[in-house]
């Protein structure tokens, strides 16, 4: 079925356009935000539609010529044909409508901090194809696209990746597609390379060894266990005065022009002259970052409570705590007896389990800072920690994901 003259109102954060046909939601894909089109519906829902873009009617407004070559193929970015400031606009919609979805709340005037918009991400995760090419995932598919650089990267990682790129072509010509992927990062002076292998094929130990010694490289294996092979086992990142170790799978912001940014408003949220419990700790970033001392850290992974020793240590802290448990671990005599004042939270993409929220409202803590990348899942978790007697008191959202609908809010919400 062929739908002609269709206004595009909105972006999802896939990247489809959103517009309305006989009364029902139609997602496009490749639409650009304010153009008018004629798609053809691929799948008809009970309450939208699912079409694949035809031809466009009318021109949006706010569209600029991207300027990746692959964008129109790559999933990567998805609203790099949009002006940034129709990005950032988008990305305070977002936030302001899935807000007001779960709790009704009208959030007016929501302050995002822009971003340099391209070249800020220290890490990228690429895919190997069958060639052994370094690949995205292509719009909507688990196809892959052949990358030679990647305008989001730091020009540190983009000026290494044609000679990463031959590394891994000499590594499939000898032992065909073992590598499933390749996770570059960099603290600007040092560049490390993940390489994710396939469980049969940890016989390259030495051959990667070989092809990798002279390039600089840090170079670690990652299956089951992650193994170092050459160069350092970590990366050393500065925020605000602090120096953070991060290990080869340790979580730690992307962008290096907002992290201050992040870390200073969650540190103006809380206040001063608090302890602070922070779950999800990882190696102690976020709590170190914004606290500086007089904290306690809970973290599943035994790995990085090990780099969060190490953090409070090198950086001198006289008060902390870091406990490799999960959070659900947290009690009422916890809180009481380590003399908590304040909670920060920075969970993955899929947001807090609502047992763990729960728990952390029958402790009766009076402040917690939330940090979130999903404007969905952060809205569905203030709704609950609502139900349970706290108000959100402020939020603010920065733009950690240019050329993405992705985007970080921080929150603080209190007891009533």
């Amino acid at each position: 079925m062929k739908l002609e003259n269709i206004k595009i109102v909105d972006i999802l954060q896939d990247g489809r356009g959103v517009g309305r046909a006989e009364n029902k939601i139609v997602f496009v894909e490749k639409a650009i935000y304010g153009e008018v089109l004629d798609c053809i519906v691929t799948e008809e829902k009970k309450n939208y539609l699912e079409a694949k873009k035809l031809q466009t009617k009318k021109q949006s407004p706010y569209y600029q010529q991207p300027p990746c070559p692959y964008f129109n193929e790559c999933g990567g970015c998805s609203i790099m044909n949009l002006d940034y400031q129709t990005q950032l606009n988008l990305k305070k919609k977002l936030i302001e409508s899935s807000i007001y979805k779960a709790l009704k709340i009208n959030i007016k005037d929501l302050e995002i901090i822009p971003s340099k918009n391209l070249r800020y991400r220290n890490k990228i995760r690429l895919k190997v194809s069958e060639d052994g090419d370094l690949s995205y995932n292509k719009k909507y598919s688990n196809e892959l696209v052949k990358i030679t650089d990647c305008l989001l990267v730091r020009e540190e990682i983009s000026k290494e990746l044609l000679k990463i790129q031959e590394k891994i072509k000499e590594i499939y010509k000898k032992y065909g597609t073992c590598i499933v992927e390749v996770t570059l990062r960099t603290d600007t002076e040092n560049i490390l390379v993940n390489l994710a292998i396939k469980e049969d094929n940890w016989q390259i130990k030495e051959f990667i060894k070989d092809i990798f010694k002279d390039t600089g490289y840090s170079v670690n294996i990652m299956g089951k266990i992650t193994e170092n092979l050459l160069g350092k086992k970590s990366l050393t990142y500065k925020i605000l005065g602090k120096k953070i170790k991060i290990s080869a799978n340790d979580f730690y912001q992307v962008n290096d022009y907002q992290i201050e940014n992040l870390y200073n408003l969650a540190k103006k949220f809380l206040g001063q002259g608090k302890r602070i419990l922070d779950l999800y700790c990882g190696s102690a970033t976020s709590s170190i970052a914004i606290n500086g001392d007089n904290i306690v850290g809970v973290e599943i992974n035994k790995n990085a409570i090990k780099d969060a020793k190490i953090n409070a240590q090198e950086n001198k802290l006289k008060s902390y705590k870091f406990i490799s448990k999960d959070a659900k671990f947290i009690t009422s005599n916890f809180i009481k007896s380590e003399k908590i004042d304040a909670i920060v939270v920075d969970p993955p993409r899929a947001g807090l389990n609502k047992n763990l929220i729960k728990q952390i409202s029958n402790t009766r803590i009076k402040e917690v800072v939330y940090i979130s990348c999903d404007p969905q899942t952060l809205a569905r978790d203030i709704n609950r920690f609502s139900n349970q007697g706290y108000k959100l008191e402020k939020i603010k959202a920065l733009d950690m994901f240019p050329q993405t609908m992705h985007v970080e809010s921080v929150v603080l919400m209190s007891r009533k």
